[in-house]
């Protein structure tokens, strides 16, 4: 196995499930600190088609957030994991939580962004 859970189990199925859980998170986290550097830089730099952008992705970090979570649900309920294995799939849970937070972060970045372009252009026009 990887670093996310480095003891194999008995059961090759408990592990397989990990492993996808472990990749979505990976992409979850990829796609958050992404969307915070976009949000960053489209307020950086006033570009207000990025910060579009930003607000777009909201959708698929809320999916990978309840996709995650159902499936930490879904391998708690199906394998009834103890010790270190159930402390991975709840800190599982927590890291989506925060990482969703962080992305609303990003998302208000960018609605102030979008807000004070607006009013630039309201002044000027």
């Amino acid at each position: 196995m990887d670093g996310f859970n480095s003891a194999p189990h008995i059961l090759k199925k408990f592990d397989s499930e990990l492993s996808l859980i472990h990749d979505k998170i990976v992409a979850m986290g990829h796609l958050v600190e992404q969307q915070l550097s976009s949000a960053l830089q489209a307020f950086t730099t006033n570009d207000v088609k990025l910060a579009i952008e930003v607000l777009k992705q909201d959708d698929l970090v809320d999916e990978y957030e309840a996709i995650i979570d159902a499936e930490c649900i879904s391998v708690i309920a199906l394998y009834q994991p103890t010790g270190c294995d159930l402390d991975l799939l709840v800190s599982v849970i927590k890291v989506t939580n925060e990482l969703e937070s962080i992305a609303a972060k990003a998302e208000g970045i960018a609605d102030i962004t979008i807000r004070l372009n607006q009013k630039t252009v309201d002044l000027r026009g």
